[in-house]
């Protein structure tokens, strides 16, 4: 996102419910007050909740505040209310770095960090995840599993799979999941979700946990960088896609699988493999080498096993993946 759009966006958002005069901003942002109009536009046309008021000036409309009512009634019906503390917030940096700013303060587990939102949301490999005003589900939960080091990295196929089980139970959406951890359409072969998990280590043992999901539901178009790979629920044709039923329903799934992830967190895998689309295609992996092959096997530890052209077995704990017939992998 363009530095503009972050500067705006941030002095209107730490401004809660106050307007923001123009010719402030203007000062503050050493231009004139027709441009911050100008760019004020832009970003409401874009989808952004910025209320323009005459003699006041411009505000972010407080519709956090109203997506945690919907998804903390919604908790309150499941009975989970207790469970999960829910923050939502117009406008963050990335849903991650909020949850772990709050995991290095001692907050608890289960503290679930939602936004309408994110100016620098963190994709995979170090990449931006493109996460435009109310179009879809930023979210991060933060986690204090304790489990073994080797066992951390089953965190986001753990997710995976919980994510796949909410949009199969909520919406009946033909999906699979494509190693490691996204979400993909098996009538259009597109990205619907990505999750990106982080750790905390202190004394070699795992502190906080924190592991972020990025659901596309309400988008009609992506930028060009991601058209021909990225797709949403409502284009894949779900009729009135909700972003706090589908908050609700992952966590419901999570509260429910996540004792026993904990007692044996390979327990999953199984059920992992079953719904893995990456499994029996060719792929291609890009690292210091690439390496071409047939995925053959998901490790009890979530690595993908590999088999090459000429016989050898390759193991990946990580790295860029494409698999033919998804993603525009021909």
């Amino acid at each position: 996102m363009n530095s503009w759009r972050s500067e705006i966006l941030e002095a209107l958002s730490h401004g809660g419910e106050v307007f923001q005069n123009g010719e402030q901003l203007a000062e503050r942002f050493g231009c004139s007050r027709t441009a911050v109009w100008k760019k004020i536009n832009i970003l409401r046309n874009e989808g952004y909740p910025i209320e323009a008021v005459t003699n006041r000036g411009y505000r972010l409309i407080p519709r956090a505040a109203q997506l945690e009512k919907e998804i903390s009634a919604g908790l309150h019906d499941a009975g989970l209310n207790r469970q999960f503390a829910i923050h939502v917030h117009n406008v963050v940096d990335s849903t991650n770095q909020t949850a772990r700013a709050a995991g290095m303060s001692g907050a608890p587990e289960n503290e679930v960090f939602i936004a309408l939102s994110q100016t620098h949301g963190k994709g995979r490999m170090g990449r931006t995840w493109e996460s435009a005003a109310s179009e879809g589900l930023w979210f991060s939960v933060l986690l204090r599993p304790e489990i073994s080091p080797e066992k951390t990295g089953l965190l986001s196929l753990f997710f995976g799979i919980s994510v796949f089980k909410a949009l199969q139970d909520l919406y009946s959406l033909h999906v699979g999941i494509k190693w490691p951890n996204d979400i993909v359409s098996m009538v259009t072969g597109r990205k619907i979700c990505g999750i990106l998990s982080e750790t905390v280590f202190e004394d070699n043992k795992l502190a906080f946990a924190v592991v972020g999901c990025g659901i596309n539901i309400l988008q009609q178009t992506f930028p060009e960088s991601i058209s021909e790979r990225a797709t949403s629920l409502i284009l894949e044709g779900v009729k009135q896609p909700s972003v706090a039923l589908t908050m609700v329903e992952v966590l419901k799934i999570v509260s429910k699988d996540y004792p026993e992830f904990i007692r044996n967190p390979s327990a999953f895998v199984g059920e992992y493999r079953k719904h893995c689309v990456t499994l029996g295609r060719e792929i291609r992996a890009e690292g210091e080498t690439e390496i071409k092959g047939t995925a053959t096997n998901i490790t009890d530890h979530g690595e993908l096993e590999v088999t090459c052209g000429d016989g050898r077995k390759v193991v990946l704990s990580a790295g860029e993946v494409s698999v033919r017939g998804l993603l525009g992998y021909a």
